[in-house]
């Protein structure tokens, strides 16, 4: 195990393309700290800092970063398609190592870089959730933390795809529209669609993004302006629930599942050139 990861961490080092990339990702989140307070001090009536307070800051911060999981499933995919490009698959296995070991190589920086992510997403949650609380206390601050799990299964989730995708079709540029055609035009077509269907919330990337909702705002600030009255049922209804959370991660597993099912066919039959 340490040794495949010491080959990936080589490879990926020595790749701009992937520090790049990375470097992006780093810098979305830190500009956050400093954008979304600026942007709350331009809202009148309503403030954003509600958000970024305890426990309200898990639930809104792995709702606003869950797009930047895009950039992790780019990066798989530049990734592994330059390794079809440079032949470098087909030199690892010639060099003793089986197609099983390029298979756990992708699966563990998979499972390095979702951890990355939650990691920074924690840091981040828990930044701004020091600045702006008032109130704090161990129980108020971990209370929604468990969200980070649903954040890193949707980073995994993310990457997988990205993986499957470069296996299929191996050409960089081709890969990453491929995989940004479907995140961005396919799925929101075919959730047009079937706006009037159930089906539509089992779409693939529509499970994923449902892993971390959007918090309730409504909830939020009525609860911070200390109404007494009684919320509409209308207005409840302004973001829709789609799945419940157990169906909706079980869905987003068996998807997983699905996709290193047809990755590991994809390494074991297929030409690595």
């Amino acid at each position: 195990m340490r040794k495949l990861l010491h080959i990936e961490q080589i490879k990926l080092l020595n790749y701009n393309p992937f520090r790049i990339t990375l470097g992006i990702y780093f810098v979305a989140f830190a500009l956050g700290l400093l954008i979304y307070p600026a942007v709350d001090k331009e809202i009148p009536v309503i403030s954003l800092s509600d958000l970024f307070r305890f426990p309200n800051v898990w639930l809104f911060l792995t709702w606003v970063t869950e797009p930047y999981n895009a950039l992790l499933a780019m990066i798989i995919i530049m990734i592994t398609t330059k390794e079809f490009n440079d032949h470098t698959f087909k030199t690892q296995v010639a060099f003793g190592l089986s197609r099983t070991d390029l298979l756990l190589q992708k699966l563990i920086l998979i499972v390095v870089l979702a951890l990355f992510a939650t990691l920074l997403l924690g840091v981040t949650s828990l930044t701004l959730g020091l600045i702006y609380s008032y109130k704090l206390t161990f129980k108020i601050a971990m209370e929604n933390a468990w969200v980070l799990g649903y954040y890193m299964i949707s980073s995994f989730a993310y990457m997988s795809a990205g993986l499957l995708i470069a296996l299929l079709i191996r050409h960089t540029a081709l890969s990453l529209l491929t995989f940004l055609a479907m995140r961005v035009f396919v799925d929101p077509v075919l959730f047009l669609l079937l706006r009037n269907h159930e089906a539509k919330w089992y779409l693939p990337f529509r499970t994923i993004t449902r892993l971390t909702p959007p918090p309730d705002l409504i909830e939020i600030f009525q609860r911070k302006m200390n109404s007494g009255e009684p919320l509409d049922e209308t207005t409840l209804n302004i973001l829709p629930k789609g799945l419940p959370a157990w169906l909706n991660l079980t869905m987003v597993i068996i998807y997983i599942a699905i996709y290193f099912f047809f990755i590991h066919k994809l390494i074991q039959r297929r030409r690595l050139t």
